[in-house]
This record gives structure tokens, sequence and C-alpha cells, in this order.
């Protein structure tokens, strides 16, 4: 049995018994290694921090690849990176373990291509607009017919050698761009991508393109329509789609249109929802909210440390602190207490009101 199975089967006894300190390590890794860009998306504030991974973290996640699962390796733009080629190549002699590169395609060389095609992995393209005009707006600096053309010739050599390399979308849903979001489906099939996830604009960047700020219900409703097309479409396609949207739901829709509610109507309608959430609770009282906490580190830009990107509150930085020193300190105990007691006022709220998916929230 090799490290990372073992690791995986003493991970799931400690969830299952709900356990505090670990002694397994996570089995998921979300890496960013720099901030250093070939482009400059507005909604981005990656670009903003310059920062690179320190060596001693780098040769920390080395010894740790045997017990991961999986790994996300991400910027910044990680293609860029001088010593990415070599990390990635080390990281292929776990067979076992399954890989993610986050990239915005600008770089897909030959060198790269022929690489990246010779191994099984998930390739991540950042997509954002779907003509010339709305794209480079989006992701400055970035050239859309760039992007076509790397494509294409990825798919060409994908066919050619009958790679298992996986090609997934990554669309962050905005004002620029939402009026397509079913759109982005119709992409995915034409250019063979395998997968396609969407997610907002997180945080409370106060740019225009941020549609989630003011929640506004006229955009809100005509993008959650186009969501649950975009899924029939995707379903049509044989492609995987999900997203973490937050998305109104249809008898939402239809209860808004037919009557203005005033707030003792919303008040009231809160009440019931809490209650159903409640009851949802008591009735699945052994399954935990989520399990992120116990399989998974984030390492955002800047080396702040998360259990998952959802994740609001930091629980350490690499520049400080090794990832196993972090991994049961005490703020990631606070995290699985409260997970295990009560999430409710410390956790995300997309999470909490279930609009955050759980195959998000369990790895």
């Amino acid at each position: 049995m090799d490290k990372a199975t073992e690791n995986l089967l003493l991970n799931e006894e400690e969830i299952k018994n709900k356990k505090i300190i670990l002694k397994s390590y996570p089995k998921r890794l979300i890496a960013t290694l720099s901030t250093k860009c070939n482009s400059k998306c507005i909604m981005c504030e990656v670009v903003r921090k310059k920062w690179d991974m320190p060596q001693k973290t780098i040769d920390e996640i080395k010894q740790l690849l045997p017990y991961f699962q999986s790994v996300n390796w991400q910027g910044g733009e990680v293609l860029l990176l001088d010593n990415f080629y070599d990390l990635f190549l080390e990281s292929l002699k776990n067979k076992s373990l399954k890989q993610t590169i986050v990239s915005n395609g600008m770089l897909l060389n030959d060198k790269w291509i022929d690489a990246l095609t010779e191994a099984d992995i998930e390739l991540t393209i950042s997509i954002d607009g779907l003509s010339k005009d709305i794209y480079e707006k989006i992701r400055y600096g970035s050239k859309y017919d760039v992007l076509l053309k790397n494509i294409e010739k990825l798919n060409e050599v994908r066919k050619r050698k009958k790679s298992k390399l996986k090609l997934k979308m990554h669309t962050v849903i905005m004002r620029s761009n939402y009026s397509d979001t079913d759109k982005f489906i119709d992409f995915a099939n034409k250019y063979d991508f395998d997968i396609v996830y969407m997610m907002p604009i997180w945080g409370g960047q106060q740019i225009e393109e941020n549609i989630y700020i003011e929640n506004e219900f006229n955009i809100m409703s005509e993008l959650s329509n186009k969501i649950n097309i975009a899924e029939q479409k995707a379903k049509d396609y044989n492609i995987e789609f999900f997203h973490s949207i937050p998305i109104i739901k249809k008898e939402e829709i239809l209860k808004k249109t037919i009557i203005n509610e005033n707030k003792d109507e919303r008040e009231k309608q809160k009440k019931v929802d809490d209650a159903k959430r409640d009851s949802s609770k008591g009735k699945n009282s052994e399954a935990l909210f989520c399990y992120l906490p116990w399989q998974q580190l984030n390492i955002d830009p800047g080396g702040d440390v998360r259990p998952g990107c959802l994740c609001s509150k930091s629980v350490g930085n690499i520049e400080e602190e090794s990832i196993l020193t972090i991994w049961n300190n005490e703020q990631m105990q606070e995290y699985r207490k409260r997970i295990v007691n009560n999430p409710k006022n410390w956790c995300n709220n997309d999470c909490i009101n279930n609009n955050i998916k759980m195959d998000l929230r369990k790895v």
C-alpha cells in the first residue's frame, strides 16, 4: 500500500471519529506558487501582491507529494515560472497523484504541450470572454487569437497521442459576461473541454464588474436562469459542469415577480427557511457540514493559509510556519471544533445557506 492510500484511510477514519488533532496529512493541496503573471485581469487581486513561494515551502511540498491525493498548481501564471517545469516533472514520479495546473493558456508552447499531454492530469484554462473584445477587456494582456490557436494545437496533440489529459475551463461570471453564461458551455463543447467550472467575483471588491455586492435582482434572476440552461447544455454535451454562483431558486423568482414582498413577509420567510435548515441539520446530525479542515489546505498569494478558498479565516502563513505545523495549529483545531459543533457565524454564509454544493466542501 502506498503512502497516499495509507494517509487516505487514516484521514477517513479520523473524519468518521470527528478528530480535532489529526495524525493524517492533508490529502489535497491548492498551492499558489507566485503572483507573477503575464495578464492583468480586471477582477484579479493576486497580481497586486508581489510574492513568490519560499523555497523552504516548495521543498516541504516535494516531501509531502507522496501523501497527497491531489495537488492544484496556480499563480499568477505558473507556466511563467522558471522552476515550475522541474517541479512538475518531479510531481509526476507519484503515479497516483492527481494534478491540476491552472493557466491562462498564453504560454502553451510545444515544450509544455508535449509534457502535459504525456501526463494523466487536469489542465484548467481560465476563459472569461467569448469574443475578442470582451476577453481582452477582462484579461488585459492576453490575446484571444493566441488563446484559440493554443487550444487548437493542444487538442490536436491530445487526439494524436490519445492523451489522458483532461481539459477544464474556469470562468469568472461578472457584469461583462453574465449574459453569455450558457454560451460558455457551447464554447466548451466546440473546443473539447471535459469540465466547466463557473464562479463569482469573490469578496467585496468595489468594482463595476462585481454584480454580487448589490445583489441586483434582475441580473441575478437572469443569471440564475442561464445557469439552469448551462446545466442542461452541459448534460446534453456530456460535459461535467459545476459552479459556486449564488443563484436564486425558480420559486423565489416567481414569487418576486408576482408579489412585492414587504419587510415583515421577508422576515417571516427567513424564519421559515431557518427552521427548515435547522430541521435538516437535525436529521443529518452525524454528517459533517464541511470536510475541508480535515482534508485540504489552500496556500494563498502572500502565504496565508486557509482550509479552502471559500473559507474566510486564515489559519496561518507559510512565511512563519511549516505546512504541517499549520495543519494542526490552534486555528485549524478551531475550524474543526466549530464545524463539529455549529458552523453558524463562523463559516462562509454561502456555505451555511447551501449555495455552495457539498462537492465543493468535500474533496
